[in-house]
C-alpha cells in the first residue's frame, strides 16, 4: 500500500498532495502503512497474495490512466478545491492530531460546563436544604420529648421495648450460633429521638432475627425427621385458610345483617293496628241525635 500510494502518477495530484499535507491524515495513512506491512509480513502466504494484488492493481491502474486522466485532473481539482475551503473555514484542522483533541475537549467542556455546574448546584442545595430539614425535625423532637408528655411516652416506649424482649425470650428464645444484636443505645438525656429509634430498632431486628432462626432451626429438623417443608406448598395452603376464612366471616356478617333487619322489620308496627291521624272523625247519625235531644225523650214519657 505504502508503494501504491507512492507512484508518481498518484502523488502528483493536488488534493493528494493537499490531504497528505494535513497531520491528521498524514498519521492515519501512516498508521494504515503500518498495521499492512505487519499484516503483509506475518506469514510468507499473505506476503506472496498481498503483492500479488497490489501487482494486479498497479498494472490496471497504469492500463486505465490514459483513459481517466482527463475525469481525473477534473475531479482532482474539485477536491483540491475543497480541502482548501476546508482548510479555510476550520483551521484547526491543520493542527497536529493531539491539538485537535484537546481543542475539542476544552471547546466540549466549556458548552457543557454551565449546565454541569448548574445540576451540581442544584444537586447541592437540595442535600443542603434536606439535610436542613432533617436537623430541624430531629432538633423538634428532641424538644418534644424533653417535655412531661414526651418523658412520659419514652419511658412507655422503654417499658414496651423490656416487656416484648421478656416475650421474645419466652416464646423465642436465642437459637444456637445466632448472631448478638449490638446493644449500645444512646442515653435518653444525651438524645432523646436517637434513644427511641435506636431502642425500636434493636427490638425489631431482633424480632426478625429471632423467627427466622428458629423457622430455620425446625426446617433443619423436619429435614433431619425425613419431612420435607415445601415452603411454596406451605405458602399456597396458607393464603387458601386465609381467604376460606375471609370468605366465611362474610358470609356470617351477611346472614347477621339479614337477621336483623328481619328482626327490625317485625318490630315495626303495621298499618292496620295504627291509627290513621288524617282520618277526620264520622258524626253521628241523625236518628241517634234526634233520640239524645229532649223532645224525643219527652215524647217518649207520655
Amino acid at each position: 500500500m505504502a508503494a501504491e500510494v507512492g507512484t508518481p502518477s498518484f502523488s502528483q495530484l493536488q488534493s493528494v498532495q493537499k490531504a497528505m499535507a494535513l497531520p491528521s491524515v498524514e498519521a492515519a495513512v501512516g498508521q494504515v502503512g503500518a498495521l499492512y506491512s505487519k499484516v503483509k509480513g506475518a506469514h510468507s502466504l499473505l506476503e506472496w497474495a498481498l503483492s500479488t494484488a497490489e501487482a494486479s492493481v498497479t498494472l490496471a491502474a497504469h492500463t486505465a490512466a490514459p483513459f481517466v486522466a482527463a475525469p481525473l485532473a477534473i475531479g482532482d481539482a474539485k477536491v483540491a478545491a475543497a480541502l482548501g475551503e476546508l482548510e479555510r473555514r476550520i483551521p484547526i484542522v491543520t493542527e497536529q492530531p493531539k491539538v485537535i483533541v484537546e481543542t475539542t475537549k476544552q471547546a466540549v467542556l466549556s458548552k457543557i460546563s454551565p449546565q454541569l455546574n448548574r445540576v451540581y448546584g442544584a444537586r447541592v442545595a437540595a442535600e443542603q436544604k434536606v439535610k436542613s430539614l432533617k436537623e430541624l425535625s430531629w432538633v423538634k423532637a428532641n424538644s418534644l420529648l424533653s417535655t412531661a408528655y414526651g418523658q412520659k411516652a419514652m419511658q412507655g416506649v422503654d417499658c414496651g421495648a423490656v416487656y416484648a424482649m421478656r416475650l421474645l425470650d419466652h416464646y423465642l428464645p436465642p437459637a444456637q450460633g445466632e448472631a448478638p444484636v449490638s446493644t449500645e443505645i444512646v442515653p435518653a438525656d444525651t438524645d432523646p429521638t436517637m434513644h427511641t429509634v435506636q431502642t425500636v430498632g434493636r427490638l425489631s431486628a431482633v424480632a426478625a432475627r429471632r423467627v427466622w432462626a428458629n423457622l430455620a432451626v425446625k426446617v433443619t429438623e423436619l429435614r433431619s425427621s425425613g419431612i420435607e417443608l415445601d415452603v411454596r406448598r406451605y405458602i399456597t395452603a396458607l393464603l387458601a385458610a386465609l381467604h376460606l376464612a375471609k370468605v366465611t366471616n362474610d358470609e356470617q356478617q351477611k346472614d347477621q345483617s339479614i337477621e336483623e333487619r328481619k328482626e327490625q322489620k317485625s318490630a315495626e308496627p303495621t298499618p292496620e293496628n295504627t291509627p290513621n291521624k288524617n282520618e277526620t272523625p264520622t258524626s253521628p247519625p241523625t236518628i241517634e241525635i234526634v233520640k239524645a235531644s229532649p223532645e224525643a225523650k219527652s215524647e217518649g214519657d207520655q
